[in-house]
């Protein structure tokens, strides 16, 4: 059982895709109730409407993940929340503040140690969503339904819980690969970001965990998902920057001799 208090200036999260089969919403959950922090950042896709509208497929654990972030809002966390493509529905409400929640197409952070960093999903840097938006999602709902195929299988002939998501994750990491080599993200989110006067880039949208410095000198920190990866990016009270794994932080208590370069990808600017 995890029962350890995470302590962090600023926590950034995208890609819940609460609603849809392949979210990991109890992980969602515990992490978010573990976890303390100055800002909150939903970094889009957290609803999944393209495939989990259907009041059939929200749960009371979706509602929970809900209840614990406006509860965050509520107790004087700074919530910031920029939708993406999967619940670009809220984009309409950019501008507003819905419970002590901010919403916008994007937020300028800056870090402890003075870096500005530009917070944005990234959708709109990805040519197959502006571009080809029907193909985008008719590939949300082909991976729906390979999640649902996947359980259902693994289920049938033994398999290995959260392995369950294998069938899809491993469609979807081969496709992502190819479109974000076709589209080129990193390079153009990146690029524009330190365009626009920024250190770097927080963003989410590609589900691919990573912080790396750009040859143009800004950072790219993408949080990954919690469909696949069950990772975040958090900022430490001295400005510093990890990209964190929920396994890990779950390992961790348990073998706490393990070295930190084993728990997450480290990088200081």
């Amino acid at each position: 059982m995890f029962d350890h208090r995470l302590s962090y200036r600023a926590v950034f999260v995208s890609d819940l895709h609460l609603g849809s089969a392949a979210c990991h919403t109890e992980r969602i959950q515990r992490f978010l109730y573990h976890t303390e922090c100055e800002y909150l950042y939903l970094v889009g896709d957290i609803v999944d409407v393209w495939v989990g509208a259907q009041s059939w497929k929200w749960k009371q654990a979706h509602t929970n993940v809900i209840r614990t972030i406006l509860g965050k809002a509520k107790g004087g966390c700074q919530v910031r929340y920029t939708p993406g493509n999967h619940d670009g529905l809220c984009r309409k409400l950019c501008g507003a503040e819905l419970g002590n929640i901010l919403v916008d197409h994007m937020f300028v952070h800056t870090t402890a140690d003075g870096k500005r960093l530009l917070v944005v999903h990234g959708d709109i840097y990805d040519r197959t969503v502006t571009a080809f938006k029907p193909l985008a999602w008719v590939g949300a709902w082909c991976y729906e339904f390979l999640t649902v195929t996947g359980a259902w299988l693994n289920a049938v002939f033994g398999g290995r819980g959260a392995g369950s998501m294998d069938l899809a994750a491993r469609a979807k990491k081969r496709i992502k690969s190819f479109f974000e080599y076709f589209t080129n993200f990193q390079e153009r989110i990146t690029v524009d970001a330190q365009r626009q006067g920024f250190d770097g880039v927080v963003c989410g949208h590609v589900h691919g965990p990573l912080m790396a410095v750009h040859e143009c000198g800004a950072l790219y920190a993408n949080t990954g998902d919690w469909v696949s990866h069950c990772s975040a990016l958090v900022e430490h009270w001295d400005g510093r920057l990890e990209l964190v794994f929920w396994d890990d932080l779950v390992d961790a208590r348990v073998d706490e001799q393990r070295p930190p370069s084993a728990l997450y990808a480290r990088l200081d600017l």
